[in-house]
């Protein structure tokens, strides 16, 4: 007996289209078009396993991962254009349905990020001292950006020279002691502001790690990434 496809609210529609940023996650194809002054639909809400599979299908599928028991639950739906809609489905293989997969795993961690970001705000704050460190940089200084955190001595290595050892640590001396500056104007302006932004920092960062998350994808807020 076949099973039927539950038909979806506009809400739920529109939580699976912002998960994939409202493009076709497979071929960047917009999710909608317009003519004149009306928006038409150009996707399909698919089913990643296949909601009644074929006798081939079971098998080629019988040991790969399902998103949900309830293939009619928004965990096994994707959004899709017409045309990787139709590509997917036939013939179904192994490693679409593997990358579908992944796709979707990954827009769903992307997506309770951003709830998690939500839930957990930083002070607005705290861009004032952003703001400030990127108005002291100087122009024309690009430098990779990690999230590990070491100390000075253990990021230098045999081929830079004291003199410049010295200069570098001097740097990070200002740097430190600049940031302890704005913090403290921050706190002349409220009631412990940098406690505050130092709590919700560290509170944030717990979250994050109790979920397993990676410190090297942080979430975006007004878009600067911190």
């Amino acid at each position: 007996m076949s099973k039927e496809r539950k038909k979806l609210s506009d809400a739920q529609q529109l939580a699976l289209i912002s998960q994939v940023d409202r493009v076709c996650p497979l071929d960047a194809e917009p999710l909608f078009y317009k003519k004149g002054q009306r928006s038409f639909k150009n996707y399909e809400i698919a089913h990643i396993y296949p909601l009644n599979p074929t006798s081939a299908e079971e098998l080629l599928l019988q040991n790969e991962e399902r998103l949900g028991k309830d293939l009619n639950d928004e965990d096994n739906l994707i959004p899709l254009c017409s045309l990787c809609h139709s590509k997917f489905d036939k013939p179904r293989t192994v490693e679409e349905y593997r990358e579908l997969v992944a796709i979707k795993k990954n827009a769903v961690e992307r997506s309770g990020q951003e709830e998690l970001w939500k839930a957990n705000p930083i002070e607005e704050s705290i861009l004032e001292i952003v703001d400030a460190i990127y108005a002291d940089a100087e122009e024309g200084i690009e430098a990779e950006i990690t999230f590990t955190s070491m100390k000075v001595d253990e990021k230098l290595n045999d081929s830079i020279s004291k003199p410049t050892r010295r200069k570098i640590k001097h740097n990070v001396t200002d740097y430190y002691t600049f940031i302890r500056d704005k913090l403290a104007l921050l706190d002349k302006a409220g009631d412990c502001t940098s406690e505050i932004i130092s709590h919700q920092v560290k509170g944030f960062y717990l979250v994050q790690k109790g979920k397993g998350v990676s410190q090297g994808n942080p979430p975006i807020s007004n878009g600067v990434r911190l």
